[in-house]
């Protein structure tokens, strides 16, 4: 909002400082911090109610002018108010890599939805449930985008560092992308989770300043932390029940041959199995932690994919119906995991209802 302050009011040894944001025929001057801004009052009007009441004041005197056009002080960061402006005037685009414009993501969402701009905060919240997805479907997207021609796993490239999109969330109330962001985090090891990430870097104030650094808060870290020890609990339960000493299917088709059982093809394909997926709970084989969504898909790959060199003597080895029934049961093993992750994070209402955008 505005302070209703002109420049006038000021200390006078603030030097203020034009932005490239001036346009010529602009007939108003906003200022934030020490940076200003020459815009078209019409232009902000046209896009928000609230700026028409802020600018419905009395005509300032001569001296409370710059270049002519009366001057209004703006109680947003100058950089939050430089993307936000710029996305008025020339709109909103997220190119690749995406992490390098959350700046901008986040400083338009927080300002339209201050200023009640529902098109950018629309743009800007499609852009964050795609990032941050509430369904199974989605979140298999979103790491399919992540991997490269060559399968190398690269979300950074395409997501922001989960800590910043926490921060954002929990500042807006964005609760819906919060699940995910956290089990994306909870990814990472302990020492990673705890040490944080650079902050987002300013453009106007501090250019040639490195960002501060971004850290949970214990009771977040702590929440981090239990969940993805409930993560890891979770897979280590569905491979006790679910592979370890597992029975070959009812319609098996060495069941009429006389194998011993630790001779059964399909016997020794479910051992292959659970050695090769324990390993990967440690992120020993894949390198990640803590992620049954990603181990259990790699099960399923390993057994329908005949390029997966990993899972080539399980496949060899099983049986299509002990394979169908082991692909369905990870399947729904997945399905329940992600109905799970909200409660593991402590969101006791689930994935919850979709924030209004």
């Amino acid at each position: 909002m505005s302070t209703g302050k002109t420049s006038q009011d000021l200390p006078h040894d603030t030097i203020l400082t034009r932005t490239d944001i001036w346009f010529k025929d602009g007939n108003i001057i906003l200022f934030a911090g020490s940076f200003t801004f020459k815009v078209h009052s019409g232009q902000l009007e046209r896009h928000s109610e609230i700026f028409a009441g802020m600018f419905d004041l009395p005509q300032p005197t001569e001296q409370d002018t710059i270049d002519g056009c009366p001057c209004v002080e703006m109680l947003d960061g100058p950089d939050d108010l430089y993307h936000f402006l710029s996305a008025l005037y020339d709109g909103l685009h997220f190119s690749f890599p995406r992490p390098l414009h959350f700046a901008r993501l986040a400083a338009v969402l927080r300002l339209s939805t201050k200023y009640f701009v529902p098109h950018l905060r629309h743009q800007c919240l499609e852009r964050l449930k795609s990032d941050w997805p509430s369904t199974l479907e989605g979140w298999d997207a979103r790491e399919n985008e992540a991997l490269n021609p060559k399968g190398c796993y690269s979300p950074r490239q395409y997501t922001a560092h989960p800590v910043l999109v926490i921060e954002l969330a929990i500042g807006l109330g964005l609760n819906e992308i919060l699940p995910s962001a956290f089990y994306d985090l909870s990814r990472y090891g302990p020492s990673k989770i705890m040490y944080g990430t650079p902050g987002i870097k300013s453009i106007l104030v501090s250019p040639n300043k490195d960002p501060r650094f971004v850290c949970l808060s214990n009771q977040l870290l702590v929440r981090t932390l239990q969940g993805r020890e409930s993560a890891q609990h979770y897979l280590i339960n569905f491979l006790a029940v679910c592979l370890e000493n597992r029975e070959p299917s009812p319609r098996c088709w060495y069941r009429s041959t006389s194998h011993p059982s630790e001779a059964h093809p399909c016997v020794q394909a479910f051992q292959q199995m659970y050695n090769d997926t324990f390993r990967c709970i440690g992120g020993v084989a894949i390198g990640r932690d803590a992620d049954p969504l990603f181990t259990l898909a790699q099960c399923i790959d390993r057994l329908m994919r005949p390029d997966k060199i990993e899972g080539e003597r399980a496949r060899a080895l099983m049986c299509g119906p002990c394979k169908v029934d082991f692909i369905s049961d990870c399947t729904k093993g997945r399905e329940e995991a992600w109905a799970l992750i909200p409660g593991w994070f402590g969101f006791a209402e689930g994935w919850g209802n979709e924030f209004d955008d």
